[in-house]
């Protein structure tokens, strides 16, 4: 498993550096971005982590956007999410992993719990979470393994209103995620 990557945002500009950081029984992400709001021609920076167990399954996630606006989520990874102050959110119900709009890093999730075969299609409930607002709902979203091209694999993504087709590594990190993101190193 890679320790670090970084990412370009191809679409509005702006980078992410990303840590895993692995234990014997969980792994842990941080994980720094600076990007650009191109309607309000500011630049911000979104920090975030992710505590998982070896499965690729969440445990928790906390966001910070310029150290002033900050969300947390739990899960005991079954579908049941709470907030920081452990409150139920029944609303997200279901979910099992978390989209960061702001990064590809949440495409690893979906992609390296599960054992892959080609042609395979998976329908996930996802808590999309917003930034820079950070706000939160359930999404649905398929993945379908297409193709592999020696340690390449290629998964057909669809969301709502959204399909493309992102390349992943041999660790299930994205390489490329066309018009958005695309990774340095």
């Amino acid at each position: 498993m890679k320790s670090a990557v970084v990412w370009t945002n191809v679409e509005n500009g702006g980078c992410e550096h990303l840590a895993i950081k692995e234990t014997d029984n969980q792994m842990f992400v941080q994980s720094t971005l600076i990007s650009i709001d191109e309607k309000e021609h500011t630049a911000y920076t979104t920090q975030y982590t992710v505590e998982m167990d070896k499965n690729w399954s969440i445990k928790t996630v906390q966001i910070d956007v310029n150290d002033s606006n900050h969300m947390g989520l739990s899960t005991d990874g079954l579908g049941n999410w709470f907030n920081l102050d452990g409150q139920p959110l029944p609303h997200l119900k279901g979910a099992i992993d978390i989209d960061i709009s702001a990064t590809p890093f949440s495409n690893s999730l979906p992609i390296n719990r599960l054992n892959w075969k080609l042609g395979q299609i998976e329908a996930f409930q996802m808590v999309y979470i917003s930034v820079p607002s950070l706000a939160f709902k359930r999404v649905d979203q398929t993945y379908q393994f297409i193709r592999q091209e020696e340690d390449m694999r290629y998964f057909k993504y669809h969301s709502t209103t959204y399909d493309t087709v992102i390349s992943v590594d041999s660790d299930g990190l994205v390489l490329n995620y066309p018009e958005l993101f695309k990774r340095l190193v």
